[in-house]
């Protein structure tokens, strides 16, 4: 019997294969019923969404607007560490609005119709500060800017850390076409809702704001001793188009939010209360930290949205929803015993769903598309939480260390008529990663971290790679040492990762080892599912090789009605009952 303990670098990167045709075959092969026009979408990358106009819109005057007032009243600031419903769990947001339910259908069509003042705003930027500031100040109204124009924002507010007046109020937006953008060589977010504050944007573009790390200037800055206060001011980095704080929320329709960047998480949007995002474009946005496109910790809905080309230095190169250590991936026993302090590092996640319109004529996927994370998460990131995905199409996404186009670590993920496919990552998961967690103390010996729970049904994982194990999926620990016999786990430990999968094609995926899949220490029931035409490169041939399924000392079985087969070069390696090479 042999030993070998993996090691981080290990394998070399592997492009990822070209999208094909066949992905719409697949689609209909899994009886995923109506959504042959989001295979098509998928099939051809997503929608783009670059949306830089031709140049004859006009241009706000009062360019150089003076600061403006941060308005009256104290503001609650927000911070991580929450649960996104304000102190002590309370929705404080919430408190004494009788406004029916939160969502799409509240109002209008559009999520909200008019209410208080309404107030024209003429294609002038301090117009537009005045505006705000007014509303604030009359308990909310709405605010209709002029038709087509570009209102470029030059001068912060520097006790906000924005560029237009704190949302404190119920206020409506409605831009007409319009866009809000950041002009200067100052660098600030553009919107921030504090506890209590109710945003509504429609059809509007919100352009090139930079959020960056509140610095008090001088002598005159603070010691910052209380634990409390640093942990509020955390956020000022994040949410380079748009901050939601604890207790406040925002309802974003047919809105852009393009080009934007922060110093912190969430390059677009950073979200610690409510927000819900319909008909929507998220694009070439820049996070440093976590989130390219939006960062989670409260409750955030995204429907027939596109969140696209969005890059984070960190996890979450679409949307993460929680932050994460961004060293996670296979390691040694020795490298275990010199981490010493083993702590996971996790920030508290929140709840996501994202959802693609699937009735109608007018019947279109969300995507996840073109995302890149310098860690994990290509697309979509997520450590602890609850996420649910469906009928959205996760394609072409890149993580430079696990999971390609998704990871989901001690999360509870359902993916549901999904499409994952033509992602990359450069360590595990090309597909897919779910995983609660590491699974040893310092020492080396296993101790209970985490836990993660998964479904992924009626979907399709095609066409992904990863440079070591699991191209198409992932499953369970961290910690991986394969043995030649491949020994079971005995039954009664607790399982690292549960993976239940359903009526689902995994097909054309690749990988050193484990194409289809590996299992890691984890549970998997394959219920109608088909893994096919997968491929393992390892051409050391060290180790069992397996191009459908690796099961290293978990539990994987099939159903009656699941096939694995037509792996190259075997189907199982005699690593799971009654799979045949």
């Amino acid at each position: 019997m042999s030993n070998d303990v993996t090691t981080p670098d290990g394998g070399a990167p592997m492009a990822p294969p070209p999208r094909t045709s066949r992905r719409r075959a697949l689609w209909v092969a899994t009886g995923v019923a109506g959504l042959t026009g989001v295979v098509g979408l998928a099939a051809l990358g997503g929608l783009a969404a670059r949306d830089d106009k031709s140049g004859t819109e006009p241009v706000a005057d009062n360019h150089a607007a003076a600061p403006q007032s941060a308005g009256d009243g104290s503001r609650a600031e927000g911070g991580k560490g929450d649960d996104g419903y304000g102190k002590d769990g309370e929705d404080r947001g919430q408190e004494g609005r009788d406004r029916g339910e939160w969502g799409p259908d509240k109002g209008g069509k559009d999520g909200k119709d008019d209410h208080g003042k309404t107030r024209e705003v003429p294609c002038k930027d301090e117009a537009l500060i005045d505006a705000l500031e007014l509303a604030n100040r009359d308990h909310g109204g709405t605010i209709k800017l002029a038709e087509n124009c570009t209102y470029e924002l030059g001068v912060k507010d520097r006790k906000v850390g924005s560029a237009l007046p704190e949302i404190k109020q119920d206020v409506t937006i409605k831009g007409n076409g319009s866009t809000i953008k950041r002009d200067a060589e100052d660098t600030f977010r553009i919107f921030r809702v504090t506890d209590g504050g109710d945003l509504t944007l429609k059809d509007l573009t919100i352009k090139g704001g930079n959020a960056n790390e509140f610095k008090y200037p001088g002598p005159s800055a603070p010691k910052a001793a209380d634990p409390a206060e640093l942990d509020a001011k955390r956020v000022e980095g994040d949410g380079g188009a748009l901050l939601v704080e604890r207790g406040g929320s925002a309802h974003l329709h047919a809105v852009k939010l393009v080009g934007n960047s922060a110093e912190g998480d969430g390059g677009a949007l950073a979200n610690y209360g409510r927000t819900w995002l319909m008909d929507s474009k998220v694009v070439d946005n820049h996070a440093q930290g976590d989130g390219g496109g939006i960062y989670n910790e409260g409750i955030l809905k995204v429907e027939t949205t596109h969140v696209d080309d969005n890059t984070a230095g960190g996890n979450g190169g679409g949307i993460a929803n929680g932050g994460g250590a961004h060293h996670d991936g296979p390691v040694d026993l020795a490298s275990a015993a010199k981490a010493g302090k083993g702590g996971h590092g996790r920030q508290h996640a929140g709840t996501v769903e994202i959802i693609g319109g699937h009735e109608g004529k007018d019947a279109a996927s969300s995507t996840l598309s073109r995302n890149r994370a310098g860690h994990n998460g290509g697309g979509l990131f997520s450590s602890g939480g609850w996420v649910s995905v469906s009928f959205t199409a996760i394609t072409g996404n890149t993580a430079c260390d696990n999971g390609g186009g998704v990871y989901a670590e001690s999360t509870d993920l359902l993916l549901e008529r999904v499409l994952v496919a033509g992602n990359h990552a450069d360590g595990n998961g090309g597909g897919v990663v779910t995983t609660g967690g590491r699974d040893w103390t310092p020492t080396g010996a296993e101790k209970a971290d985490g836990e993660a729970s998964a479904t992924i049904s009626e979907s399709a994982i095609v066409d992904n790679t990863a440079g070591r194990f699991g191209g198409g999926i992932y499953n369970g620990e961290w910690l991986i040492k394969i043995e030649d016999g491949f020994l079971a786990r005995p039954y009664d430990k607790d399982d690292n990762a549960t993976l239940t999968i359903r009526d689902t094609d995994i097909k054309g995926n690749t990988a050193l080892n484990g194409g289809g899949i590996f299992n890691n220490k984890a549970k998997i029931t394959l219920t109608k599912t088909l893994v096919t035409k997968n491929t393992a490169t390892d051409s050391s041939k060290l180790h069992r090789v397996a191009g459908g399924v690796l099961n290293n000392e978990g539990r994987v079985k099939l159903d009656d009605k699941s096939l694995i087969s037509n792996n190259d070069p075997t189907n199982c390696a005699n690593t799971v009952e009654d799979c045949f090479n």
